[in-house]
């Protein structure tokens, strides 16, 4: 039961992930976001396997693709933020741009 309901969420949430790393365009995306697509995709098509051991290998599989999907995006949002201003401690901060 522990692992089916384990199981359910993953795919829940690997399924947002999934839609995240697929709004990232094509050119833009990582090898490691297309390889976790793929993976994902694949997952979705076969399921676990009929072995004793398959549902615990296809648990172990989503929580890998999702971790892969989270470092994408994370990776994604990192390269997409401008440059913040720096901070000094008692003094006005410092633009980005500034000389």
């Amino acid at each position: 039961m522990a692992i089916a309901s384990m199981t359910d969420r993953l795919l829940t949430r690997v399924e947002g992930l999934a839609a995240g790393v697929e709004y990232i365009p094509v050119d833009l995306r990582s090898t490691r976001g297309s390889r976790a697509l793929a993976r994902w995709k694949t997952l979705t098509v076969k399921g676990p396997a009929g072995d004793p051991l398959g549902t615990w290998s296809y648990m172990r599989d989503l929580a890998h693709v999702a971790c892969d999907m989270v470092h994408v995006l994370r990776d994604r949002r990192a390269a997409e933020q401008s440059t913040a201003f720096v901070g000094r401690p008692s003094l006005p901060p410092i633009a980005p741009d500034a000389p």
